[in-house]
């Protein structure tokens, strides 16, 4: 009988949850006993870019709901860095520069507050829906070009052959896109959306935000409805063996097949341990497989990441306090359930040394998720919980390294020696693990290659 492990962490390995909700938070409200769950990220997702994501759902009979977002834009300054504006002054918060009645593809369509503005806002309402036009277009017609690299990196076996594409910055340059449309709207968005500085986003690979800007043109957001646990309850459903608290230290090749050992963190004793298994399955952040899979570390310790916290903020007087469960099916409904409009402000900071957006989500009863503080912002008054986790970065040079070790570039590797996904009975799976953004989609794609590699049929393509 074969014997297969899964290897599941989040920045925190030793969490005592699965790690596809491990972030979230129970709010509960003291005034009317209800409660509220926040998914944290809020795992929104499209039919057109996430396709196999939402085969899967319907295939396991998850239901979707929309949701409707009104987008502020704002410059942040020192003095509003250690602030939140209420739910009522989230559209007018100091330095607020613009603010879309619907997502930024619809932004062509006449919003409640077009009509009603200065000949100012309406003058560049039009200039933004022309730029929205021309990048939209250049994403459809004009695909990003492919560049013959020279060897970047000490494993040139691996990389000397890999056709790089050019990065978002070169691809905004060839299509004249103008800066203050790219500066003020584009990257505050896009940077939100990979969890990362202007900069870090304009390194990633164009070809990336080109799929994911066409595959979400005209689509709709949706959430899971009743929050991400309880799609995580229907994944975990007849798994018996789960080892929570529990940090793997180091994943052997050896005779008998892989070598895993592991440490509890449920005591200050940490007992380690070891167990043989046939096959096993790495779903963490490159830099934590490096550091446990010797093998692959030439390959995937130059891929990027980038830590990223997660604030849940309420009103000193809102009466909510924060709900510790232990069952792997937390209470209460998705804070997303109601049909009104909300709020999402992405906050910019424009500085020397970095130019960076943080978003905050105004929910309901008063609850507002801030992501991605710049620096080291100081605790927030009314904060109920803080959530720090990794994020993987792309770049043009890491995508070819992607491409590389999920066999998805140039054969020939085997001959190499370099390590490459299933070799060894081991596989790595991820939001990181394909070609395209850091998104759920990239789970269920590295996922299903996994089970075609071990011979399972994938219910949803039959």
């Amino acid at each position: 009988m074969f014997t297969s492990t899964y290897i599941s962490s989040q920045s925190q390995p030793q969490a005592p949850r699965f790690s596809l909700d491990a972030a979230s938070v129970t709010v509960k409200n003291e005034k009317t006993g209800t409660l509220e769950r926040i998914d944290i990220p809020p795992r929104s997702f499209c039919r057109g870019y996430y396709e196999n994501l939402c085969r899967m759902y319907d295939h396991l009979g998850v239901p979707f709901q929309r949701i409707q977002l009104i987008w502020v834009f704002a410059k942040a300054s020192a003095a509003t860095q250690t602030q939140i504006p209420s739910h009522e002054a989230a559209e007018t918060m100091p330095g607020n520069y613009f603010v879309y009645g619907k997502r930024l593809h619809e932004a062509l369509l006449i919003s409640p507050h077009f009509w009603r503005g200065s000949l100012q806002n309406i003058l560049q309402t039009f200039y933004l829906a022309l730029c929205h036009i021309w990048f939209f277009a250049a994403c459809f017609l004009l695909a990003p070009r492919t560049i013959r690299p020279e060897a970047y990196l000490d494993v040139k076996s691996a990389t000397k052959d890999v056709a790089h594409c050019e990065s978002f910055r070169q691809y905004l340059d060839r299509i004249r896109l103008p800066q203050s449309y790219v500066l003020y709207y584009l990257l505050p968005v896009l940077s939100i959306i990979c969890s990362c500085s202007h900069a870090e986003m304009l390194d990633f690979p164009a070809s990336d935000v080109t799929e994911f800007m066409k595959g979400s043109f005209l689509q709709k957001t949706y959430v899971a409805s009743g929050g991400i646990n309880r799609v995580q309850a229907t994944l975990a459903e007849g798994i018996e063996d789960i080892r929570l608290e529990t940090r793997v230290t180091k994943v052997d090749r050896v005779d008998g097949g892989v070598l895993i050992r592991y440490e509890s963190t449920r005591d200050a004793t940490r007992s380690a341990s070891e167990e043989t298994f046939d096959r096993v399955v790495l779903a963490v952040s490159p830099n934590v497989a490096a550091a446990i899979f010797n093998p692959s570390k030439p390959m995937l310790s130059v891929i990027p990441t980038v830590p990223v916290t997660s604030t849940v903020v309420a009103p000193l007087s809102s009466g909510l306090s924060v709900v510790h469960e232990d069952t792997h099916v937390p209470s209460g409904q998705c804070s997303y359930r109601r049909g009104d409009a909300q709020v999402m402000a992405f906050r910019t900071t424009f500085s020397e040394s970095v130019v960076q957006t943080e978003s905050l989500h105004y929910l309901s009863d008063g609850l507002i998720v801030r992501t991605s503080p710049v620096g080291d912002a100081p605790e927030l008054k009314g904060t109920l919980d803080t959530s720090r986790f990794t994020r993987t970065l792309r770049t043009t040079e890491s995508r070819g390294m992607v491409q590389r070790v999920m066999g998805t570039g140039k054969s020939g590797l085997e001959e190499t020696g370099v390590w490459v996904n299933g070799r060894d009975n081991v596989w790595i799976v991820g939001s990181w693990c394909w070609d395209g953004m850091v998104l759920l989609e990239g789970c269920i794609i590295s996922a299903m290659r996994v089970a075609r590699d071990l011979g399972v049929a994938i219910p949803w393509q039959q």
